[in-house]
């Protein structure tokens, strides 16, 4: 079943009683050690799986939509110690290249007859699913750091190497002679008139 069978399969009468709400659930999958986590507090059983509360201690950018075939890379952010970055920079190689996945998951928010609080509703639908990239580090004053976690999503850069499986010259490269895909440059944002 897919999210849109997920959410249609929600009764109407439940969500217009005010006590659905959404949460995110984040899965990165550190080379060492994979972790699931959510925007709440304490442990979250959804999809067999534990995801802990990290509450508001890590920040995630905006994850803007488009109808173009771009997209913006999402970050995290994370206010750390000293100690915490050093031990970040040490296991950074455990991070890049490895999939990040952002999904939203629906709750009943109060405990009634049938279902206790935040007790799933619906499966998770994922909002963004990319590879983390690159992890920055900023320190100011003796206990003001923070740390910064790039990631990029399949549509990033989507128009450039390696990523850009669409243009011209990768066709060209892959077949001689393919002239297939010559004008889809000129053809961005233009509906084409088929005869």
């Amino acid at each position: 079943m897919g999210v849109r069978d997920d959410l249609n399969a929600i009764p109407d009468d439940l969500l217009r009683t005010g006590r659905v709400s959404e949460a995110t659930l984040v899965f990165m999958d550190f080379r060492d050690n994979p972790r699931r986590w959510w925007t709440g507090i304490g442990d979250l059983d959804v999809a067999g799986e534990i995801w802990s509360g990290v509450s508001d201690l890590i920040s995630i950018s905006d994850i803007e939509t488009t109808y173009a075939a771009t997209a913006q890379p999402v970050s995290f952010g994370l206010a750390a110690t000293e100690k915490m970055i050093d031990d970040t920079q040490a296991a950074e190689s455990t991070v890049h290249g490895r999939t990040v996945a952002i999904f939203g998951q629906l709750f009943y928010t109060q405990a009634d007859l049938e279902h206790p609080a935040w007790h799933p509703v619906g499966s998770p639908f994922a909002h963004f699913v990319g590879t983390m990239e690159k992890v920055s580090y900023s320190f100011s004053g003796l206990e003001k750091g923070s740390i910064s976690l790039a990631c990029e999503g399949l549509f990033y850069r989507r128009t450039t190497p390696p990523r850009g499986l669409l243009t011209d010259s990768d066709q060209k490269s892959r077949s001689t002679g393919d002239r297939g895909l010559e004008l889809v440059a000129k053809y961005t944002e233009y509906e084409t008139r088929w005869l």
